[in-house]
């Protein structure tokens, strides 16, 4: 590919420099009927190279085997579609060819696509044996794909997967990066929705190590992951253990009857919550007093203990 690129580089400094060649036959092209023979290019270049249509290039441009080359100041090619047709149609080739390759330069896009009416931007179909619709791979701190909704309530990206274990969207982060970033607009705009159909998940997220789903909230207000039921049923459901950071063990010391855990951020609706996990004869937690401007609580016991106890405790609200 560093070959590819040099090539590319040297082919297009050429062209922006050098008139361009004639037909090696020296034939005119004529209008109505195929013209075969050729071994070399055939181009069409305006004043000074600013644009230029090159058609069965063998190679002359450095570019590789191509049937159309274009290049404008505008658009390199503008192909459009009237009533249901299609703007630009690319087929790759059945050993795993791309039907359509755009590699954008400096902060410019490999490939944009503008639907009209209810038109598509860009419709993009996998081969059948398992080839993608599209793939876009980001350069250094570029990105692959960009996705921006209509201001009119459209949607950025729509995925839909076929039967069986198709699946609408797939993202795949490498090393430490994100497979995908979504950002919901400023005014109460949603990153990411999900919608399971029939018994389907609205949501799948699957970690082999690390987390399958992680929600996090930047600001005070803000809540990392919120589970709704607005029909009455099951708002969150685990199966497996949970685990929670406000909660643990508090070790009562022989002789005391209690103990004050700190450093657990507490609200005026924050409910302290204990039990004891040793049996104490005629011992019981008696309260869970929180301290909200000290940051922590005490739990205070019936009477004081014989021996070390552990008093189990969970923060809520």
């Amino acid at each position: 590919m560093g070959a590819a690129a040099a090539l590319g580089v040297i082919a297009a400094e050429t062209v922006a420099s050098a008139a361009p060649a004639q037909a090696t036959q020296g034939s005119a092209v004529i209008e109505g009927q195929d013209n075969t023979g050729a071994t070399s290019r055939t181009g069409v270049f305006t004043t000074g190279n600013t644009e230029f249509g090159i058609l069965a290039d063998p190679n002359t441009s450095g570019k590789g085997s191509l049937g159309v080359y274009g290049h404008g100041g505008g658009a390199g090619v503008f192909g459009e579609g009237s009533g249901f047709g299609v703007g630009v149609f690319g087929v790759g080739g059945a050993s795993g060819g791309v039907g359509v390759q755009g590699e954008g330069s400096g902060s410019g896009s490999g490939v944009v696509g503008l639907g009209s009416g209810g038109g598509s931007g860009m419709v993009a179909t996998g081969g059948a044996s398992n080839g993608f619709g599209v793939v876009a791979n980001g350069a250094g701190a570029g990105t692959g794909v960009v996705a921006n909704g209509g201001t009119g309530g459209g949607s950025g990206v729509v995925g839909t997967g076929g039967g069986g274990d198709g699946r609408g969207a797939e993202f795949f982060g490498r090393g430490t990066g994100i497979g995908m970033l979504a950002e919901g607009g400023a005014g109460n705009g949603i990153g990411v929705s999900g919608i399971g159909r029939g018994s389907g998940d609205g949501v799948l997220g699957t970690a082999v190590a690390g987390t399958g789903v992680h929600g996090r909230a930047t600001g005070a207000a803000g809540v990392g992951v919120r589970a709704e039921n607005t029909a009455g049923g099951t708002a969150l459901q685990a199966t497996g253990p949970a685990v929670f950071s406000r909660s643990g063990l508090l070790t009562v010391a022989a002789g005391s009857s209690s103990a004050t855990r700190t450093g657990v951020a507490l609200t005026a609706a924050s409910l302290v919550l204990a039990t004891l996990q040793q049996d104490r004869a005629g011992v019981w937690v008696r309260s869970a007093v929180p301290n909200v401007a000290g940051s922590s609580f005490t739990i205070h016991l019936s009477k004081a203990v014989a021996a070390s106890t552990m008093v189990a405790w969970f923060v809520v609200n």
